[in-house]
């Protein structure tokens, strides 16, 4: 009967470069699974994949919900310590993203964001608005960490009903009259040409 050492040896002279390759990824993910520090990493990893591939949609007419500006009083506070009110928005394309720093879908569709975001910062016609109900110092030492440039707020108080949902990442894209013309829940691909497509033609009414 062979010993394990032999076994093993046998393994390797098997085994093609990519076998073995795919054999090591496969230990190592399934080694992580178990180790509490590595598990959020892999599900960003997971979900930025599937965020590659989701494309958001545009809400059909019958659901279009529009936005009171008048009635929200939404105080939020940026990275830089600095309080605004949601309804200073108005009158501008809102990209609303709702997220946390323990979200592994919220972690994976991040790059997309800033992928966005580097296209429309100079642009005074759209706000993004990225909202964690984490503590500021957790938030903020987050998005240092990650290298995140797009504009990050915390909120202390309850979301407006109208942003009401039961999971995160939830993302909505608001007209310049309030119209939330797009809602997606879950990992999504915002660095598209698809979200450029419904931004630039809200920018432009």
């Amino acid at each position: 009967m062979k010993s394990l050492k032999e076994k093993f040896q046998d393994y390797l002279k098997k085994k093609s470069v990519f076998g073995k390759i795919s054999d090591l990824i496969f230990i190592v993910f399934i080694v992580a699974l178990f180790i509490p520090g590595s598990r959020l990493a892999i599900s960003g990893f997971i979900n930025s994949v599937k965020a590659k591939i989701i494309e958001p949609s545009i809400e059909k007419v019958s659901e279009e919900r529009t936005v009171n500006f008048n009635e929200i009083n939404w105080q939020l506070t940026n990275l830089e310590g600095s309080a605004v009110n949601f309804k200073d928005f108005k009158g501008k394309v809102i990209f609303l993203n709702f997220w946390a720093t323990w979200c592994g879908p919220c972690i994976g569709e991040m790059p997309g964001i800033q992928k966005l975001y580097d296209k429309y910062k100079d642009n005074e016609n759209i706000e993004f608005v990225i909202v964690s109900n984490e503590n500021f110092s957790t938030v903020n030492s987050f998005i240092k960490k990650k290298g995140f440039t797009f504009t990050v707020y915390t909120s202390q108080y309850k979301n407006p009903e109208i942003f009401s949902s039961n999971s995160i990442p939830v993302t909505y894209i608001i007209s310049k009259i309030g119209k939330i013309k797009v809602k997606e829940t879950g990992a999504v691909n915002w660095g598209g040409k698809k979200t450029e497509g419904i931004i630039n033609d809200l920018i432009n009414k």
